[in-house]
């Protein structure tokens, strides 16, 4: 089974037990959904909690969990990082996890030019951070006019490359 990380608890928010979070995901409201199934790893074990409550605030994503009763049993979660298990089901066509990703061999007119390292995420799109066969790093924006094709199974990407990118 794999796990894909969706944050982390960087303190407790209240009595209650509900936890203040680093989201490191996209569409929270559906991730982050009363009822929804979140991990936490445990002493070498992923232990299942169930999400109670989500709200978004300026300084930070709150959850409280069905688990969790109060402050001390949050306390003890502090530092934690949330996974959710890894479902193909969750993405849209045309969509990909961004682990997936990472990893992959760029290829631009049948020639490779380097290998994903990282995916980055600006207010304009997503963007693939390339780490080029020479070494050098340079950034390829995940839309149609850089994007040909994406193999996921191959581990390849297929990018147009414009003068000045390498």
């Amino acid at each position: 089974m794999e796990y894909l990380k969706l944050g982390k608890i960087i303190d407790t928010f209240s009595l209650d037990g509900s936890v203040k979070i680093f989201s490191t995901t996209t569409n929270q409201d559906i991730r982050f959904k009363k009822g929804k199934i979140v991990y936490i790893e445990i002493e070498g074990e992923y232990k299942e909690f169930t999400i109670n409550n989500y709200r978004h605030t300026p300084k930070g994503d709150i959850l409280r969990f069905d688990e969790l009763t109060n402050v001390d049993e949050a306390l003890k979660l502090k530092g934690k990082e949330l996974f959710v298990i890894k479902d193909i089901k969750d993405l849209k066509e045309g969509y990909y996890f961004y682990s997936d990703l990472i990893g992959c061999t760029t290829i631009s007119n049948g020639e490779k030019v380097g290998e994903v390292d990282g995916v980055e995420e600006y207010p304009a799109q997503v963007t693939l951070r390339v780490k080029a066969n020479n070494g050098k790093i340079f950034f390829v924006p995940f839309v149609k006019a850089f994007i040909k094709s994406v193999d996921i199974e191959k581990k390849e990407i297929d990018i147009v490359i414009l003068e000045g990118m390498l």
